[in-house]
């Protein structure tokens, strides 16, 4: 009895790579002087949300 592997569906989280990739590119921009990505950096350190979402937009999924 043979079966046939299921295919994969598309991928929904970043890899790893990605992940470091964005960091480094965050970290870059908040050195070069960019508010933003230190604003985001701050945030992130700090656990808080960066954007605040309506009440209608609360997590999808």
């Amino acid at each position: 009895m043979t079966t046939t592997a299921k295919p994969r569906g598309p991928q929904s989280k970043p890899t790893k790579a990605e992940i470091s990739a964005a960091w480094a590119r965050l970290r870059a921009a908040a050195q070069q002087g960019n508010v933003e990505a230190n604003a985001l950096l701050i945030a992130l350190a700090e656990n808080k949300p960066a954007i605040t979402m309506g009440a209608g937009l609360a997590r999808a999924g």
